[in-house]
């Protein structure tokens, strides 16, 4: 009689079916669900090698990574190809364990078909959670049409560096915005059936001198009560399946091989059962980067002791695991840890049951009509105004100059890690352009080919995987983003006004020979729209992953035509696009109108000229603080008491003993929160339910936002605190609530905040995690520096420990 194998056994609970499966393995198979491959591995010409699937993964295999590169071309190709793929591992391999395959989901499924998504940086400035929830549903679902069941995303890193090149993919720098957005994300993308692996854990963006991977400086308290609060937030309130270990270091030991942060940290303290993952070739920046380990072998071994349970892109060091099992050198148990985990998630997300692709429903699975409306309109919401002096709206029959390196151009305002920037990335490489290492894979591939002696790697023959017909359907970047839907500023504005158009300058090129008809188009127009800024991506970029910047001005020679065009005389309203914060100090004196625009995705040129023109009102706010210079950083708004702009360091005011600066004032350009309208809010009426609650009770606050003025539009109502009564340094004042709320002209809404006491809670000076006695200002506006409301509750009993019970979310009622 067959044995009966409760694992394939759906009705079964999954841990049940996870032990059974366990218990079934063999070393090798255990260590085969730790490791991460490349497709370009087992693809050529665009078709699947049944004879390098039998070579490679006769025991399995945990993950394919960066998947969505077979669907560059084709959703039915990469669909046919899981279809494949999963076929051998179901009915091919000794126990029939589906692949978890991979991609970078951020922005949305990047490849051919996938809707496109504006930047992370964008959702963020919305304010409005509920968007990254329906955005991130999208995602998910048109991820798992063509079968990729792992997305890693989101990135909930603390942003507080903007000479960081990632910035663009966080949602800003405060961890109970951040906490807001990841928890939605998470959601929307698991109840679709694919697992989240949130990036990356941690304190990633805090990196000395903001350079990508560098040595991270954080003590134990901003560890855990700053960086990772959006982690814990996501995992306790949205069940995240994954984390992303860190490239960069923290008190000497890189993330994978730091078991404080790994273990005591993640497993301990914050009671984290998913899988821990390493980020992209982490494993062997042990070794060659970071130079902790002997061999990149023995960087594996170290990696696995720590915490860390699988190796991406491809498993090098962790498919020789067993060798170090053999060896006594390692606990086959550590093995079982990490597979018990991988194989949790494979489970709950239906891979057993459901591996296949449907692709005679691929079609209506993927990019339409109602799908782009959520992209629009998160584009639309998160333009942040930041300067008028009436300029805006602009009037009907205005003549408008459309200037600059972003008015025409269809690629600029779309994120990095997204179909096109993928495109770009593979073009590149196809040439072997120098200036690409993506995530340091064709350097493991490399190391491991010259050190360790292993099969030659995929990325060698990454671009064999597309046949040319393949290649030459990519190399029309402005086709591609055609069938996207996008259309430039310039086409836009071009329909509703008479226009005259100038490029003026390139992003980075230092040539003015475009200036003169910049002048010309300015002189003969009433209004100028200067549209500047920077581009992302992997190559000839300004910012994205390992593209980090000293200076926070605009790049090139922007500024400059800037100036030049402005000496016209005419009228300017400048709208900032790119992955970088720019202080644009010139800017804030001498022109109209400034709109923050950041990447807005394929709709930008739509939503730019709908705030131009006053089709829409715009409403978003900003989501991290705008520095007067570089040499302000580290400037964010929640600074301690006794550091930052709050507590004396101002030129104004400058003694011996304050900090301030002697050449310019500590505040920021513009404060975190900020963002202007073309109608006037009040908020109002605060009212405290009760003025002395439990340590362990809940503040009740309520307040009245009106819309004084003549348009309907939105506001964003933002409840901050600040606790007196701690023997250590608290922040100044923290985001603890927040409410996006739409209001017609004459129009007034009630607000009711319900903060739980335990999302206060902090370090102790004996490092308990409490809520104290003391003193609570509660302070309610519409940014971190525009708070007219005030009052105080005070916080009685006695101390309150809520390590393992913290609270996350303030629910906000609106009537």
């Amino acid at each position: 009689m067959e044995e009966k194998m409760l694992y394939k056994d759906a009705s079964q609970p999954v841990e049940a079916r996870v032990e059974d499966l366990l218990s079934r393995m063999t070393l090798e198979e255990k260590a085969a669900q730790l490791c991460g491959d490349l497709a370009a591995s087992f693809i050529v010409d665009g078709k699947l090698s049944h004879e390098a699937l039998v070579e490679k993964f006769k025991d399995g295999h945990g993950r394919i990574t960066q998947y969505s590169l077979v669907g560059l071309v084709s959703p039915k190709q990469i669909a046919e190809i899981t279809n494949q793929l999963q076929d051998f591992f179901v009915n091919e391999t000794r126990l029939g364990i589906p692949v978890a395959l991979q991609s970078e989901n951020l922005c949305g499924y990047p490849g051919a078909g996938g809707t496109l998504f504006p930047a992370q940086i964008n959702v963020g400035a919305t304010w409005e959670p509920e968007l990254a929830e329906e955005m991130s549903s999208i995602i998910g679902q048109e991820s798992r049409a063509v079968g990729i069941t792992s997305a890693m995303s989101p990135v909930i890193d603390v942003s507080r560096d903007p000479r960081w090149g990632r910035t663009y993919e966080t949602y800003g720098e405060d961890q109970y915005l951040i906490s807001q957005m990841g928890i939605h994300y998470v959601r929307g993308m698991q109840n679709q059936g694919v697992s989240c692996i949130a990036k990356h854990f941690l304190g990633y963006a805090e990196t000395q001198a903001g350079l990508n991977t560098a040595t991270t400086r954080l003590n134990d308290r901003e560890l855990y009560e700053v960086f990772a609060t959006p982690f814990e937030a996501a995992d306790k309130e949205a069940g995240l399946d994954a984390m992303m270990a860190n490239y960069a270091e923290i008190d000497g030991l890189p993330v994978i091989d730091n078991k404080k942060i790994a273990r005591d940290l993640l497993r301990d303290q914050m009671e984290f059962e998913g899988m821990l993952t390493s980020d992209g070739a982490a494993v062997l920046k042990s070794y060659n980067y970071f130079k902790v380990a002997d061999s990149y072998y023995e960087a594996g071994l170290l990696a696995k002791k720590a915490g860390c349970d699988t190796e991406i892109p491809v498993g090098a060091s962790f498919r020789n695991l067993p060798n170090y099992v053999k060896s006594g050198e390692l606990d086959e148990a550590l093995l079982d840890e990490s597979v018990r985990r991988i194989l949790t998630i494979k489970f709950k997300r239906g891979l057993f049951e459901n591996p296949y692709c449907e692709i005679e429903k691929l079609e209506e699975a993927l990019m339409n009509t109602e799908k782009e409306k959520v992209s629009r309109k998160i584009a639309q919401e998160s333009l942040v105004l930041l300067k008028n002096d009436g300029i805006l709206p602009l009037k009907k029959g205005t003549k408008v100059a459309v200037i600059g390196p972003h008015a025409d151009s269809l690629r600029y305002p779309v994120s990095g890690y997204t179909y096109p920037a993928y495109i770009e990335m593979m073009d590149a490489a196809r040439k072997k352009n120098a200036d690409v290492s993506f995530n340091g894979i064709i350097d493991e591939q490399a190391k491991a080919e010259a050190e360790e002696k292993t099969p030659k790697g995929p990325f060698d023959t990454m671009f064999e995987m597309l046949d040319q017909e393949d290649v030459k359907q990519l190399d029309n970047m402005n086709g591609v983003l055609r069938k996207l839907h996008a259309r430039s500023l310039r086409e836009v504005l071009s329909d509703r006004f008479e226009t005259v158009y100038a490029e003026g300058c390139d992003i980075i090129k230092t040539s003015e020979d475009g200036f003169a008809d910049a002048v010309k188009a300015a002189e003969e127009s009433d209004v100028v729209v200067m549209a500047l800024g920077g581009n992302c991506g992997w190559v000839n970029v300004t910012g994205g992953e390992g593209k980090d910047r000293q200076s926070l001005e605009l790049p090139g020679v922007q500024e400059k035509l800037l100036e030049t065009v402005a000496a016209t005389g005419k009228p300017i309203v400048i709208v900032l696009y790119g992955p970088g914060i720019f202080s644009v100090n010139w800017a804030v004196e001498h022109v109209s109108g400034i709109i923050q625009a950041w990447m807005p995705g394929p709709f930008a040129g739509e939503v730019v000229a709908n705030v131009l023109d006053g089709t829409a009102n715009p409403g978003g706010k900003l989501n991290v603080t705008v520095p007067r210079s570089a040499g302000q950083i580290p400037i964010f708004y929640n600074h301690k008491n006794g550091s930052g702009y709050a507590s004396g360091s101002d030129a104004t005011s400058a003694t011996i003993f304050s900090g301030g600066y002697t050449d310019g004032p500590g505040t920021p350009l513009y404060p975190f929160g900020y963002g202007l309208s073309y109608t006037e809010f009040k908020v109002e009426n605060l009212k405290i339910g009760e003025k002395e609650v439990p340590t362990d009770g809940k503040i009740e606050v309520s307040c009245s936002v009106s819309n004084t003025g003549k348009a309907a539009g939105d506001e964003v109502v933002q409840l901050y605190q600040s606790f007196h009564g701690a023997h250590v340094v608290r922040p100044n004042k923290q985001l603890s609530g927040f409410k996006r709320v739409h209001l017609k002209p004459g129009e007034t809404k009630q607000l009711m905040f319900h903060l739980d006491t335990a999302q206060l809670g902090y370090y102790n000076e004996e490092m308990e995690f409490v809520v104290e006695p003391g003193q609570l200002d509660i302070m309610v506006g519409t940014s971190s520096e525009d708070l007219p409301l005030k009052d105080t509750v005070t916080l009685t009993g006695k101390k309150n420990n809520v390590a393992g019970r913290r609270s996350y979310t303030c629910q906000v009622e609106e009537a």
